[in-house]
């Protein structure tokens, strides 16, 4: 989300300063067209190349620009989620076993970076409970080689754990809409961890348990990605389609007949349809040993109560490991789940998008650490 500078408020862009602000990923091209719509004007073509001169040429009323900063704050970062666990043995609460004073800014090495976290957030009990706690925090990315437009950035995050089966283990939750966001939960967490093992409260041999590449043979990771999609367990979510796989082959060995010609020709391939879990790749577990599916895209419908008020729509969830794919094939790469598209059937009152996701994202946590359970080597 870009944060507006200082002077937003007592400016009004003109020339090239407003083709700037315009031809930012923020503002829509559909947007620019309805302001030169309700001036009277209309273009043959509605790119931006055939709006942007006319209105840079023009002079914007301030209820003209704040209707266009109105795009700029209404564009929500997609919130990613990924899951960790580490054992608990302790009799203390969650909130008590926190440190005293916790400096975020302090904890993180900012000496060579561009951005901080904006003010001291902290831990707070989730509906009261001492044992589910949530450190929510706003991170600003400054970047001078940006337009003055978009220098300044600000994204969210946070980081929740809560103590599940019988108190014996802590479940960790990072959402994160930027690689900073992300950066910052996981030198928290690893920050945490290390008190909590000084006090006790942890094991010193325990380390944190990560749903990674590299915790699945190949056939249980396919296992693994489906069950929690196709055979997907809830009361809000109901699944419809598999849209999108990215999968390679495992080449530690020859391809068997069928996917042969495969073999020396593919490093990656990404399939989009419809009904892609009945293909052979995914249908015919035969060949599941000779393949590393790193991405499952599904589609699914969703219907509940958010926020006291029904809603219901589909949505697109995004499943899989995103820094296995390319050239480099990282088998410790981390699990995220994020929301990649959403339509809602009703205009949204009380509520926004982003929380709509996360409310669904959460659908999916318990079934994540569930199956991982049954499913990656070493079960235990």
């Amino acid at each position: 989300m870009n944060k507006e500078s200082c002077s937003m408020d007592q400016m009004l862009p003109f020339g090239e300063m407003l083709r700037v602000f315009m031809e930012q990923s923020f503002v829509g091209k559909s947007e620019l067209k309805e302001l030169l719509r309700k001036r009277g004007v209309f273009t043959h073509g509605s790119e931006k190349n055939d709006t942007i001169p006319i209105l840079a040429a023009t002079i914007l009323s301030p209820s003209e620009f704040n209707y266009l900063r109105e795009c700029q704050s209404s564009k929500e970062d997609n919130p990613k989620i990924i899951t960790q666990s580490i054992g608990w043995e302790s009799e203390e609460t969650l909130l008590d076993s926190m440190p005293e004073k916790l400096e975020v800014n302090s904890i993180l090495d900012l000496d060579f970076v561009n951005y901080k976290v904006v003010g001291s957030p902290s831990f707070i009990p989730i509906d009261n409970d001492p044992n589910h706690i949530k450190m929510s925090y706003s991170v600003e990315r400054i970047d001078l080689s940006k337009s003055w437009a978009t220098t300044n950035n600000i994204f969210l995050g946070s980081l929740e754990l809560k103590r599940v089966k019988e108190g014996n283990e802590i479940k960790m939750v990072i959402t994160h809409t930027s690689n900073e966001t992300k950066s910052v939960a996981t030198k928290v967490s690893s920050c945490l961890v290390k008190h909590l093992k000084e006090e006790g409260h942890i094991n010193s041999s325990n380390n944190i348990e990560k749903i990674l590449f590299s915790s699945f043979s190949n056939p249980k990771r396919i296992e693994y990605l489906l069950s929690i999609t196709k055979s997907c367990r809830s009361t809000i979510l109901e699944f419809i389609d598999i849209v999108d796989v990215e999968f390679s082959p495992d080449t530690q060995n020859p391809l068997p007949e069928g996917i042969d010609w495969m073999q020396e020709k593919i490093d990656d391939l990404k399939l989009n349809g419809n009904a892609l879990h009945q293909t052979f790749f995914l249908k015919d577990k035969k060949f599941h040993e000779f393949l590393h599916l790193y991405n499952v895209d599904s589609k699914f419908k969703f219907s509940g109560k958010f926020e006291d008020k029904e809603l219901s729509g589909t949505c697109v969830m995004s499943i899989g490991f995103p820094d296995y794919g390319g050239r480099v094939k990282n088998s410790n790469a981390e699990m995220e789940v994020n929301i990649r598209t959403i339509s809602i059937d009703l205009n949204l009152q009380n509520i926004s998008r982003s929380e709509i996701k996360q409310i669904i994202l959460k659908e999916v946590e318990n079934q994540k650490i569930e199956n991982f359970k049954s499913h990656r080597l070493n079960q235990v």
